[in-house]
């Protein structure tokens, strides 16, 4: 278990294309400079320096997409991360202002609200040989682009092929993106802190192809077929690859962990309540 420092180093992370950030980013980093915490803050995007401040924690100022660009900018050195919500939903974003103010010295002494979350390695092999590795925090998705025909793509798990789907593509998420993309074409939401690969299709053309989830050391080989003219792959909505025909995606739990710093005023089932309206009446 991950335990945060009694004087964490911290690095501050803004969003630099929301307006309300500026203001703010300025008293976020005021606030952690008197107490002598600060190591670095950058609100321009180009957030590298991450790494080579070694911070043993990460701020982030915006909604889930800034929290997200955060975690793909630390690669394989990932720390705990906490999201205070300026954008529109904010679900791993768990704090506003005033609660990181308040609750930080509480963050500090309880280790057990940084919960370790399974991520996804992606190693990508185009046709070409050229390839390229990518972790995902909330999922790879697989979808068709321009001019916007049907993409067929086989399965293989643990060595054994499943399957071949036909249809607008395939998302292969974790628990903690389970409520994301997954989640809006009728995938299980699953409890974010679980371990477990799903695999959803998009609008398929077989009505024996629906959600599956398995176990957290599956091994999963997708391939575009050749007539996937416009294949993209996505991840995190962060990093956007063409994907021909006959590229091949491997996909397995990855070796790090995304470490996200909950809010101890409520628990992840709240957050699926208040801010998803999960069981809630519509009207």
């Amino acid at each position: 278990m991950t335990v945060i420092k009694p004087t964490p180093r911290v690095f501050l992370v803004g969003h630099a294309t929301k307006p309300e950030v500026a203001g703010v980013f300025d008293r976020v980093r005021g606030w952690f400079e008197q107490r002598g915490l600060l190591v670095g803050s950058n609100m321009t995007g180009e957030i590298e320096q991450i790494n080579t401040t070694h911070p043993d924690l990460v701020v982030v100022l915006g909604g889930d997409g800034s929290i997200l660009f955060a975690v793909q900018a630390m690669g394989d050195r990932q720390v705990p991360v906490l999201g205070i919500n300026l954008g529109k939903l904010g679900y791993l974003a768990d704090f506003n202002i005033n609660e990181l103010e308040q609750l930080f010295d509480q963050v500090l002494a309880m280790p057990q609200l940084t919960s370790h979350r399974m991520m996804l390695s992606v190693i990508m092999a185009e046709p070409s040989g050229a390839t390229g590795r990518y972790l995902a925090v909330n999922d790879c998705v697989i979808r068709a682009g321009a001019p916007f025909r049907n993409i067929g793509l086989t399965v293989e798990v643990d060595g054994a092929m499943l399957t071949t789907i036909v249809g607008d593509g395939l998302i292969l998420s974790t628990p903690t993106g389970s409520t994301a993309h997954n989640m809006s074409c009728g995938g299980p939401i699953l409890q974010p802190d679980m371990e477990a690969i799903i695999l959803t299709p998009m609008g398929p053309h077989s009505l024996a192809h629906r959600p599956l989830v398995l176990g957290p050391d599956s091994r999963l080989v997708i391939a575009a077929l050749p007539t996937s003219v416009g294949a993209h792959m996505v991840m995190d909505g962060q990093v956007v690859r063409p994907m021909p025909g006959g590229t091949r995606l491997a996909i397995r739990r990855a070796d790090v962990a995304f470490q996200h710093v909950r809010n101890p005023t409520r628990s992840s089932w709240e957050t699926l309540v208040l801010k998803l309206k999960w069981g809630q009446k519509l009207v």
